[in-house]
């Protein structure tokens, strides 16, 4: 939490810790939009150009009359036309091409009036930008952002030749504090002018407006690759990735987070925050004294702390194939045990994490285990480089195993499905 530029509150759940970039998921459309900002300042193109002005060779005689009339401000405000998100489709009518998928496929209303979230139309904005910047989206950034405001490692996953734009951003929480304080400034960052002048307005007003959707801080209206709250603005990704800016307070949080359920987090924030800031007159020693404690002492229950299990000593060497009885993530075909470590073999990959009753990080996987009263071996995986938790248990008198996903990721947004490549950050 950062109040008047002064960073006021700041804690990671070990074993996640502060210096570690991990994916955003959606959250990077909010670095999509800051770099369409740079390009229309620019002049390199307009947010009333024409798509197929900068994507000629995907736009044929078979190609819908509407999508003809789609623009840039269109495919960066969710208001192309379409009535629900469109990936599958676009994957299916072009596998090797979603962006000309997508182009296939005919709105349900006029672009521009009409919301969806949809991710392809982001995917086609990053094309485009990609295409006129020269460079990639994450090394413009970098350049003429990321760098002037002191902002740790950023890396984009691609897809179909440009970075994703829609998802595909590993950072860690420091950058996203920065670039949202960046934002509460309005571009300025000491003294400097780093975003246009006007642009974090634009961005931050609602371009289309969302009234329909079943969630009250997901109807508050849709900017430029920003959300409009009941407070403030803010970009956030799934599973609870959020930087969130209160301009009425002076104020940017941002946070991490693995939750099925988003709308709980920002009603947190508004019921127990906004009251606090409103005096500023006087505050408590003491109890900044425990809140740092406690931010410092943060850590994840153990798989032991989870289960009320014991602690898994001398687990013999043992083979387990995949339980019949239910279903486990689909890359896994088997797994070995020796001693107090445990290898995962996966399709055409393994990896091995060790067995202990404390989290133990090995590169971007953290791992705790537990034995259980009834002899079964429970293990965690805290895969480091995502919000994902992965919970395995071993069944020695079976021989098998089973692998559940708390919250299953998305794949395919940013995240590998192989377990292996959840290990550390893209190429």
């Amino acid at each position: 939490i950062q109040r008047h530029g002064t960073r006021i509150a700041e804690g990671y759940w070990a074993p996640h810790t502060g210096d570690r970039s991990r994916l955003v998921y959606s959250l990077s459309k909010s670095f999509t939009g800051t770099a369409l900002g740079l390009l229309v300042a620019d002049g390199r193109l307009s947010l009333d150009d024409l798509v197929s002005d900068h994507l000629p060779e995907l736009f044929d005689d078979a190609t819908p009359d509407a999508i003809r009339r789609l623009r840039i401000r269109h495919i960066a405000s969710m208001s192309s036309g379409h009535a629900a998100e469109t990936m599958l489709d676009a994957a299916l009518a072009d596998p090797d091409d979603p962006v000309r998928g997508f182009l296939t496929i005919p709105p349900a209303a006029e672009p521009g009036t009409l919301f969806a979230y949809n991710q392809p139309p982001v995917l086609t904005l990053a094309r485009i930008l990609q295409r006129r910047a020269g460079e990639r989206l994450v090394d413009l950034l970098r350049r003429r952002v990321l760098d002037p405001i002191g902002a740790g490692e950023v890396r984009w996953r691609q897809l179909a030749g440009s970075d994703m734009g829609f998802s595909g951003v590993f950072t860690n929480l420091d950058t996203i504090a920065r670039l949202g304080q960046l934002h509460l400034d309005d571009g300025m960052w000491d003294g400097s002018r780093i975003l246009p002048e006007g642009w974090v307005d634009a961005a931050s007003s609602i371009q289309t407006p969302n009234g329909a959707w079943d969630q009250v801080d997901w109807q508050q209206g849709y900017g430029f690759q920003f959300w409009m709250s009941r407070h403030g603005d803010r970009g956030d990704g799934a599973f609870g990735q959020f930087m969130v800016i209160l301009p009425e307070h002076d104020t940017v949080i941002a946070m991490f987070s693995c939750t099925g359920d988003m709308q709980a987090v920002l009603d947190a924030m508004w019921e127990h925050l906004l009251p606090a800031f409103g005096d500023e007159s006087h505050g408590c020693d003491v109890a900044d004294e425990e809140l740092a404690a406690r931010l410092a002492a943060l850590t994840l229950p153990t798989a032991a702390e989870r289960l009320d299990g014991a602690v898994p000593a001398d687990i013999a060497a043992a083979r387990f194939r995949r339980s019949d009885a239910e279903a486990s993530h689909f890359t896994v075909i088997g797994i070995e045990t020796d001693g107090r470590r445990m290898t995962i073999h996966e399709e055409e990959a393994s990896f091995t994490v060790a067995l202990t009753e404390h989290w133990t990080v090995d590169d971007s996987i953290a791992a705790s285990a537990t034995r259980l009263d009834d002899g079964r071996i429970a293990v965690d995986l805290s895969f480091l480089a995502t919000p994902h938790r992965l919970e395995v248990e071993l069944d020695p008198a079976a021989a098998t195993f089973v692998a559940r996903w708390p919250l299953m990721p998305l794949f395919g947004v940013g995240a590998d499905h192989r377990l292996a490549a959840l290990r550390s950050l893209p190429d």
